[in-house]
């Protein structure tokens, strides 16, 4: 090992070329412009204003995009979860079919006020048309 007075000796060639490099390199060091330095510090803070100009138009944007999605929803409508039991019908009212005409087939179950079978119609719906005369 070393010694620490081996350390200390102003002769050491490797101790020497430090300082050296130490004197030269102090020489050589001048401070940087401040144009440049203020260079810098415009850039960085048109950075820092880009994104947070970007920032604030994504969550303006998300905003808007969840108050569209949350405002535009119509409610569905809620099936019952048992379906409802039939109504009993009331004492006046037949459940039967309805009662037979005495109609012969082939002639039409409703005429028209003149007797005319083409003026009135009956629809599938049990709605009756009447044609212009």
């Amino acid at each position: 090992m070393l010694d620490p007075q081996d350390a200390q000796d102003p002769r050491d060639p490797l101790r020497e070329m430090f300082r050296q490099a130490a004197a030269s390199g102090t020489a050589r060091a001048r401070a940087v412009p401040v144009a440049r330095i203020a260079e810098r510090a415009r850039r960085a803070h048109r950075r820092r204003v880009a994104v947070a100009a970007g920032a604030a138009c994504l969550i303006l944007a998300g905003g808007g995009v969840t108050a569209a999605a949350l405002l535009s929803d119509a409610p569905t409508p809620v099936v019952p979860a048992v379906s409802p039991s039939p109504v009993a019908p009331s004492p006046g009212e037949t459940t039967g079919p309805p009662p037979s005409s005495s109609t012969t087939p082939g002639t039409p179950t409703q005429e028209g006020p003149a007797g005319d079978p083409s003026a009135t119609t009956t629809q599938p719906s049990g709605r009756v048309t009447t044609s212009p005369p």
